[in-house]
């Protein structure tokens, strides 16, 4: 069975790890990087309820798995830097855009030992990735059915429709 939590317990981890006194900078990372993954894991599941459904009983549970294991980091980023351009609701174009600050942010994390961050850093991420997860949970059913189409269809045909819908 799915771990329905990982969203969240992404972000509790990034809370702890923020919230410490002294944090060192692999823990500043650490929270930074959780605090993207439970993003991450927030849209991925919101794809995966979406598509095939919430409900573990009145589902096909590979087909749900396959959803959330579908999303690519990389077609994520990208397809949420167009979701502006698409007529979606506030509070997706908002998650849409906080994707792509945080994911940039975890690479930095994650991959660039010349960056120094703050405790700050860490603080702001976290409470970033708070409030866009909340952002997305907050979308009507239709438009989270929209967005994970949006996001997990990365076919030829899916791009030449989306080009058209881009007026590419």
């Amino acid at each position: 069975m799915p771990d329905a939590k990982l969203a969240d317990g992404h972000l509790a981890v990034a809370k702890r790890l923020s919230t410490t006194k002294r944090p060192t900078q692999s823990e500043i990372r650490r929270s930074i990087s959780s605090s993207y993954y439970a993003v991450f894991h927030a849209l991925a599941r919101t794809c995966a309820n979406s598509l095939v459904g919430k409900t573990p009983s009145k589902r096909p549970n590979k087909a749900w798995v396959e959803v959330y294991r579908g999303l690519s980091h990389t077609v994520c980023q990208k397809a949420c830097a167009q979701a502006n351009k698409v007529a979606f609701p506030d509070c997706i174009h908002n998650f849409a855009d906080n994707f792509q600050q945080l994911q940039e942010l975890r690479h930095k994390a994650d991959y660039d030992p010349g960056v120094k961050f703050e405790k700050k850093d860490a603080e702001t991420w976290y409470q970033l990735a708070q409030l866009s997860i909340a952002s997305l949970r907050s979308a009507e059913n239709i438009d989270k059915k929209a967005f994970a189409t949006w996001v997990l269809i990365s076919s030829q045909g899916a791009k030449s429709a989306r080009r058209s819908v881009l007026g590419n």
